[in-house]
């Protein structure tokens, strides 16, 4: 199959999602002060797409689940690691975070569109059943890693919020 097949065979919805998830990556380079709401959203993007190809794909069994679960947790460890050496402030009044600009979500978001390209890919076109199943596990490693890394971001400011909040009351 040739590149200009695989491109012209991808679902419009994977373009809509890709210029997003780059959209919010652009944005996250340049410093910012965002409601911590919003910084839910991409963490959320990536847990549903994960959490929905484990229940859409016949091949998904307790292995990759288990496989999900497990990467989610190393991913929110990362995530709190990352976010807790990275120079932010939050507002709990305004309920805001000031972010500085960073490289990390767009590297993320490009690692885990190129590899999930990629494993679709795989998985529609190989027959081969163990293959198949290996590429499933793989899928779910990255969902979950990825996943985990942007919740354990979100989850050190919120929890950095909630902190400063119960303090002043």
């Amino acid at each position: 199959m040739t590149p200009i097949a695989i491109i012209q065979g991808t679902p419009t919805w994977v373009w809509v999602l890709l210029a997003f998830l780059l959209y919010r990556g652009i944005k996250a380079m340049q410093a910012s002060t965002t409601p911590l709401w919003k910084l839910a959203i991409v963490p959320l993007i990536f847990a549903g797409m994960g959490i929905a190809h484990l229940v859409a794909s016949p091949l998904a069994g307790w292995t990759a689940v288990a496989v999900w679960i497990v990467t989610l947790g190393v991913g929110i460890v990362g995530g709190v690691f990352l976010a807790s050496q990275s120079r932010f402030i939050v507002d709990p009044i305004a309920r805001t975070v000031m972010l500085p600009g960073s490289m990390l979500p767009m590297v993320l978001i490009a690692a885990t569109f190129i590899a999930k390209f990629w494993l679709g890919f795989e998985m529609a076109t190989v027959s081969y059943l163990p293959a198949l199943t290996t590429y499933v596990a793989i899928d779910a490693a990255v969902s979950g890693i990825v996943a985990g890394i942007f919740a354990g971001r979100f989850l050190t400011y919120w929890k950095t919020m909630h902190a400063l909040r119960a303090s002043w009351a």
